[in-house]
């Protein structure tokens, strides 16, 4: 778990993102901020567009259609910056 994964005491959206793509694998993956989740394999074609909805349901609205792009949800950092942080 990295730093960004709390904020007074609290877990943030992208630290439970990670732990959603963690619980996809049946052995411990490490998921860190900048990896590209798909060239890793931590998040499968399949699995990108359930990643596309828990994202939202973190977020808690609906993604603008042009706001789901291959580059802001490549990685972690990627989708905090285009989702969680310019919210």
């Amino acid at each position: 778990m990295s730093n960004t994964d709390t904020a007074a005491g609290t877990q943030t959206k992208i630290g439970q993102l990670r732990q959603w793509i963690q619980r996809l694998h049946d052995e411990p993956v490490d998921v860190a901020d900048d990896v590209d989740l798909i060239d890793a394999a931590l998040v499968t074609s399949l699995q990108f567009v359930a990643m596309v909805i828990e994202i939202e349901r973190l977020h808690g609205e609906r993604l603008a259609p042009g706001a789901i792009r291959i580059d802001t949800m490549r990685s972690l950092k990627a989708i905090d910056a285009a989702v969680f942080q310019g919210a």
